[in-house]
């Protein structure tokens, strides 16, 4: 079977293998493929050509190209990715004529660079399972098409191969492009030198040394390598007679087919169908592949990237961290975790939320109400909302406004304030593993939150159109969600032995079922951020502290695991889409230009992304942040997965 069926999925119009190969037996398909040498070097038989493809090569394959890949004696590690030209016609009508060469013999240029990045953040995006990778990995895979059709969209011969056309002059490409597509498309018809003359309206002199300087070839030489082209697939996957194959093509004699083809391929038709028939790919000869593990593939991929980038002159400096974590279940636990909020609701609060109030407290998960008295007027309402709390099972206590402490910053708008209260839940001042120290968080209404008891207002007060307001609280006036508001969401979730904690990273191993679930909280943040909620800092400067901060976290964790299905959950809280971003977009303007009717409608919710996993042994889980930010991932066995309470 040389035509190899691409199988796609309903929602991912790509299909990314990264493997050990040592052989890929000759094939060919419809759609457009990428052959990146993350390691090592194989072989690779393209059309006519042979290639020694080495670390850092990447090779397009077009449609109806037969090809194969052998291994050396170096081991390699090679992603192939395949790309749905059905799908992406929609946005590149000329996909399915398409003539991409990215290899480039003996020339390393920088288009070839900014390729490769592209290609390897499409590859890190999709290993990591990132958060919404499909459509991540689908919009860069649109960047790569068109930065193809700009810079490797044509071929030239150098030494009887196939290699980049290395040219920049826009009217000759455009020129030798459409002579390409047309003689392909007609190559099975008489096709002359004067007719494409004509219908390029030159002189078919000029245009003869035109074809020959920048192909590399004479006209007639590239009209009868298209036609030897498409020759091979019917030569080795039908019984049809040479002649009737050399006629086919648009050869006029048997004897031209065979002088034309031995100039390409080295041999005569019937010795190609001789030598090549018993290599096509078949259930006899299967592909001999060993997909590489996760973490595997994602530390060749971060190595890939992490010499381009290295490379690359920047203004900006950005740190990249890594770290690998290896989960012992076994290790002596830090402590036990239970998070137990206190929330301070004010009288304004019932009257503005109604019976919403007492479903935001749950979902907060609530311990203990602390009902706040700002008025005099304010004393008979408390009572009331006391006894309704205490009903339906809340905890409750009275404040006084009187030297309650609230410490107004617009960081408490921003990703800052949900890093600070992870951390604080996390560390409580206790020094981390690695040597650094988490400070103590205020507590509204005086002292620093315990680890295990945080204490926020609910809501900010006054003016619901005025957004920002710098409160500790859980939401704006117009009820919009702060970052704060998820990661008390999330803690409330987040129970069990505290295994391991580090500056950026904490494992948590929920024992509260037969079979245990972990929890893995990432943090990315740096001094600059965690200082915004506990110094008085204007949106502005909010803004642009946090849009400054974009060092990268990764972090690749491994954890023994029985063997079995998984269900795993990831959640992500950035910048990108809190009050203070949305804020931002709107210049800072003082009140919300629209009605408090559209404001409540502004999404801050964090991104979520579930998932099964089929474990072996072992589970190997990698986060990536870029900027400042939070990754929950929830590791449970499938079987729990749904069971009350999670």
């Amino acid at each position: 079977m040389l035509f190899e069926r691409t199988v796609y999925l309903d929602d991912f119009p790509m299909n990314i293998r990264i493997a050990k190969i040592t052989e890929y037996p000759f094939h060919y398909h419809q759609d457009v493929e990428f052959v990146y040498v993350l390691k090592g070097e194989v072989y690779l038989k393209d059309v006519s050509s042979h290639y020694l493809l080495k670390e850092g090569d990447i090779f397009t394959i077009n449609g109806h190209e037969v090809h194969g890949i052998t291994a050396t004696d170096k081991d390699n590690a090679i992603a192939i990715i395949q790309i749905s030209n059905r799908f992406f016609t929609q946005y590149f009508p000329t996909l399915d004529k398409a003539c991409y060469m990215s290899y480039a013999y003996k020339d390393k240029y920088l288009k070839l660079d900014v390729l490769r990045k592209m290609l390897l953040q499409i590859l890190s995006d999709y290993s990591r399972k990132s958060f919404d990778y499909k459509r991540s990995c689908t919009d860069r895979m649109i960047q790569v098409i068109s930065y193809l059709n700009m810079h490797f969209n044509l071929f030239a011969f150098e030494s009887n191969m196939i290699v980049n056309f290395n040219n920049d002059n826009p009217v000759v490409i455009e020129r030798i492009s459409r002579i390409i597509n047309y003689v392909y498309a007609n190559h099975k018809n008489k096709v002359t030198l004067e007719d494409i003359a004509e219908r390029e309206h030159l002189n078919p002199f000029y245009l003869s040394h035109l074809i020959k300087d920048y192909m590399g070839i004479s006209f007639q030489e590239f009209l009868c390598f298209a036609r030897v082209e498409m020759s091979e697939i019917p030569l080795l996957e039908t019984d049809k007679k040479i002649s009737a194959i050399a006629n086919d093509v648009g050869f006029s004699t048997t004897s031209y087919y065979d002088k034309y083809f031995s100039r390409w391929f080295g041999h005569t038709p019937l010795e190609h169908r001789q030598l090549y028939t018993s290599q096509i790919l078949s259930q006899a000869r299967p592909a001999d592949l060993i997909l590489l593990p996760e973490n595997k593939a994602i530390n060749i991929i971060r190595r890939r990237l992490s010499a381009i980038n290295g490379q690359e002159n920047s203004a900006l400096t950005v740190s990249r961290l890594h770290f690998s974590v290896e989960v012992d279940p076994q290790t002596v636990p830090v402590r036990r975790l239970n998070c137990s909020l206190e929330v301070i609701v004010t009288p304004e609060d019932y009257h503005i939320m109604g019976e919403r109030l007492f479903s935001m407290l749950y979902d907060l998960g609530a311990r203990k109400v602390l009902l706040l008295s700002r008025r005099k007027e304010d004393d008979s309402i408390l009572p009331l909302l006391a006894n309704r709390l205490n009903f339906i099972g809340f905890e409750t206590g009275i404040l006084s406004d009187h030297g309650l402490e609230n410490c107004f910053s617009a960081g408490n708008d921003s990703i800052a304030s949900a890093i600070e209260i992870f951390l604080g839940y996390f560390m409580g001042g206790t020094a981390a593993a690695d040597g650094t120290g988490a400070a103590a968080i205020p507590k509204p209404g005086g002292g620093t939150c315990n680890v295990q008891c945080p204490r926020c207002f609910l809501r900010d007060q006054g003016d619901s159109l005025k957004i920002l307001k710098g409160s500790r609280s859980c939401m704006t006036s117009c009820l919009i969600p702060k970052p704060s508001y998820y990661a008390y969401r999330l803690l409330r979730n987040i129970k069990g032995q505290l295994l391991y904690m580090g500056k950026y990273y904490f494992v948590v191993k929920d024992d509260s079922m037969e079979n245990p679930a972990y929890i893995l909280a990432v943090i990315n943040h740096n001094d600059d951020i965690r200082r915004l909620c506990s110094r008085k800092v204007g949106a502005f400067e909010a803004d642009d502290v946090s849009r400054s901060f974009k060092d990268e976290l990764n972090i690749d964790f491994t954890i023994p695991l029985a063997d079995g299905k998984y269900a795993v959950g990831r959640y992500a809280l950035t910048d990108s889409n809190s009050v203070l971003s949305h804020m931002a977009r709107l210049e800072f303007a003082d009140t919300f230009p629209l009605p408090e009717s559209w404001a409540r409608l502004i999404s801050t919710e964090p991104m979520s992304q579930v998932y099964m996993e089929t474990v072996s042994g072992k589970i190997n889980v990698s986060s990536a942040i870029s900027g400042a930010g939070i990754e929950i991932i929830v590791i449970a066995p499938a079987e729990d997965a749904d069971s009350p309470g999670r």
